[in-house]
């Protein structure tokens, strides 16, 4: 469909008040750049002062996977907006990392929707795809939370489609946008309270108000070498993305019925009506999707009436049902058996075999041959400051041989990114929600390779939860936290994630974290000593284990793991 609008002739000082594909790709290269170059102050300024503050490096790169996937185009689709921007949004949903990057992943998709047909835009057309944008980013959290990148893509919005109402030039569309979100960004603080806590703002949130900055800049014809300060004076940037550390888990135990899995194509489906009225029909509800395509998993005691539903929507494909009440009979029947059948070490000869493939994410060899001991059958390497996106997770799960396949993500700003992975493959993907490598290895621990996938899902899952994770390292910034106060350079203790003890002396700081774990009935603890720990240290660390759980059995492997110098994993 042609848009009237682009046989409208202009100067070149006036070029950039209507984009075409060309002038849109120019303004995200701008907005990319200008990202790029702010990454290092975003990372540094993290809420928690531990060394994986990369909302910077995630979003920055999440940027340049669109903007990369967007120059394929050939010169014909390049001068169509509508193309440029579904092109784009397919490079940033491969390219997500992290958190951040997913919902930048979704905020592209949502802006790629109401222009998808126009071959150029103004500024009531970018106010439109703002609109959607901060609606789709909504969407792609189950649980959303204000204070957060989210709040901010919406204070753009809203202040756009205001200012869009009465005039259609681009620049000032662009810079009411940027007044909205930097209005928004400045409330985070009062909308979650660790921001208050830490004294900043969302680093997210803060992502965002550069890349919307950098679009107006282009608009209005100015060139930057540098991105500009933030609200209040120097960039207070923090909680990357902190609300998801409260996400639920990805599935209940349901352990009954039937696990349905089905895709459907068609047109313009309703997808929020679909979405709601197919998760009402069982539980343990995925589904995901737009207008022409949803991918959907669900447990229900009636398939037959989800998928009579459903062919009502477009033609059906890749059906598979298993039943989960069999499934759940098997493994308990075999669970004893599977348990007597465990490594006590962590020897990588002894891999059981497996029928499914199992993935995990990692850094570190030590680390990696733990995990591959334990069952897994890949690993694909990430971890803090690394995380993969969900493009080289994709790529892990089309290489492994079968067509079933459990992920493990082992990182929680990775979790989101993995999420992606299951609608982008033919395979069956299940995403085993670990947030910490110490997860990662008691999933292991309850895979049985005779129960089916699901079965597997839910017992990993499961197991994920009842292990507690210790973690040593060393702080990158000053901060006052929850009554914490933490300088540079020392030695931090954190349990499952949260900051709970500080200081000079790394024994009297993990002493303090083993209290507050409060585990006097552990069983086994296993330390991983992290790249470039000394033997020493190691032992002392291990004799100090020991006295504080004298009944606990204790494994020490050298884990290579970078940044965390000891990760403890306590069952």
């Amino acid at each position: 469909m042609n848009n009237p609008r682009r046989s409208r002739t202009e100067s070149p000082a006036q070029s950039r008040a209507v984009w075409n594909g060309e002038a849109l790709l120019d303004a995200m290269a701008s907005a990319t750049t200008y990202l790029s170059n702010a990454r290092d102050e975003v990372n540094a300024l993290n809420v928690f002062p531990v060394p994986d503050g990369d909302t910077g490096t995630n979003m920055a790169m999440t940027m340049r996977s669109a903007l990369d996937a967007a120059r394929k185009l050939d010169d014909h689709e390049r001068r169509r907006a509508g193309e440029v921007a579904n092109r784009l949004a397919f490079g940033a949903l491969m390219g997500a990392r992290g958190n951040s990057g997913v919902i930048l992943s979704q905020i592209f998709r949502g802006f790629a929707t109401p222009i998808a047909e126009l071959d150029e835009i103004d500024g009531r057309d970018f106010a439109k795809a703002l609109a959607s944008a901060s609606a789709m980013a909504y969407k792609a959290v189950m649980k959303p939370v204000e204070g957060t990148m989210l709040s901010v893509i919406r204070g753009a919005a809203e202040r756009a489609e205001q200012v869009a109402a009465r005039t259609p030039s681009l620049p000032t569309t662009l810079d009411a946008a940027v007044t909205g979100a930097t209005a928004a960004l400045a409330k985070t603080p009062q909308q979650l309270p660790i921001l208050k806590q830490a004294g900043v703002v969302d680093a997210g949130g803060h992502g965002v108000v550069l890349i919307l900055q950098a679009l107006r800049d282009y608009a209005r014809g100015e060139e930057h070498a540098a991105p500009a300060a933030s609200v209040n004076g120097p960039a207070p940037i923090g909680a990357s993305m902190a609300f998801l550390d409260k996400i639920d888990e990805l599935h209940e135990a349901d352990v009954f019925g039937y696990c349905t899995n089905f895709m459907v194509f068609g047109n313009d489906i309703d997808f929020d009506r679909a979405r709601e009225e197919i998760a009402a029909m069982g539980q343990s509800a995925v589904i995901v999707g737009d207008s022409s395509m949803i991918k959907v998993h669900i447990h229900t005691e009636h398939p037959g009436q989800v998928l009579e539903y459903a062919v009502g929507l477009g033609d059906l494909d890749q059906i598979k049902i298993d039943n989960m009440t069999q499934q759940s009979q098997t493994l308990e029947a075999q669970r004893a058996e599977a348990r007597a059948a465990e490594p006590n070490g962590l020897s990588p000869d002894t891999a059981p075999a497996t029928k499914q493939a199992i993935l995990a994410v990692a850094s570190g060899d030590g680390v990696s041959d733990a995990l591959r001991s334990m069952g897994a059958s890949g690993i694909i390497p990430g971890g803090q400051t690394m995380n993969p996106s969900t493009e080289e997770m994709l790529a892990a799960v089309n290489a492994t041989a079968g067509d079933e396949v459990l992920l493990l993500p082992n990182n929680k700003n990775i979790l989101m990114a993995a999420q992606q992975v299951p609608m982008l493959t033919d395979k069956q993907v299940r995403i085993v929600p670990t947030r910490s490598i110490a997860q990662g290895l008691a999933s292991l621990a309850a895979y049985n390779d005779e129960a089916g996938l699901q079965a597997n899902l839910e017992a990993m899952t499961h197991a994920a939860t009842t292990v507690t994770t210790v973690e040593l390292t060393q702080a990158v910034r000053d901060v006052l936290l929850r009554g914490i106060k933490v300088a540079t350079g020392q030695v931090i203790g954190l349990l499952d994630e949260d900051l709970v003890a500080a200081g000079d002396n790394e024994i009297e700081v993990l002493g303090e974290t083993l209290s507050t774990a409060d585990r006097p009935n552990a069983e086994l603890v296993t330390i991983f000593s992290g790249e470039g720990v000394s033997e020493d240290d190691t032992n002392q660390v291990e004799r100090t284990v020991a006295d504080m759980m004298p009944e606990a059995e204790i494994e020490v492997h050298p884990g290579g793991q970078p940044h965390y110098r000891f990760i403890i994993s306590i069952e």
